[in-house]
């Protein structure tokens, strides 16, 4: 049982650190406007946080869930909230390589090449995308609260 709650602990503190990243990401582009050097150097960061900060927390998700499948005697990997699981850490793991850290570094050179529509363009596009992985994220949360499929 400790092992299981340890295990519970580390899931769970990785999802939240991954929701909140996701909301930093929304909030924090408005609050320093939409082409200051302060606004660069963020996009700059996002894109060293795709492969600092969201890989380790997608792998902890991902692992922790693996083995609280494997040592419970009720859920499965058939189980529709174990699958769930698996497909947001999938979808975050695409959107993290092909969309989050390529367009925030393109965003930050964009404002530092003094093009502001060409980084707006770009922003609005992220954005959305940023949107749809928190909803996922927030959905998955949600099935693993409901254990959706039990």
């Amino acid at each position: 049982m400790v092992y299981r709650n340890i295990l519970l602990v580390l899931h769970i503190g990785a999802a939240g650190a991954w929701l909140g990243a996701n909301l930093l990401q929304a909030i924090v582009p408005g609050i320093l406007g939409p082409v200051s050097p302060a606004a660069a150097n963020w996009f700059r960061a996002t894109e060293k946080l795709s492969r600092r900060f969201y890989i380790p927390a997608g792998v902890t998700v991902l692992v922790t869930g693996v083995l609280l499948v494997l040592n419970s005697e009720v859920f499965g990997f058939g189980t529709l909230f174990v699958t769930i699981g698996f497909a947001a850490v999938i979808i975050g793991a695409v959107l993290g390589s092909a969309v989050f850290g390529p367009k925030s570094l393109a965003i930050a050179e964009a404002i530092e090449a003094g093009e502001p529509d060409k980084a707006n363009k770009v922003r609005a596009n992220t954005g959305q995308w940023g949107a749809f992985d928190t909803l996922v994220l927030v959905f998955t949360i949600y099935a693993m609260v409901a254990k959706l499929g039990v």
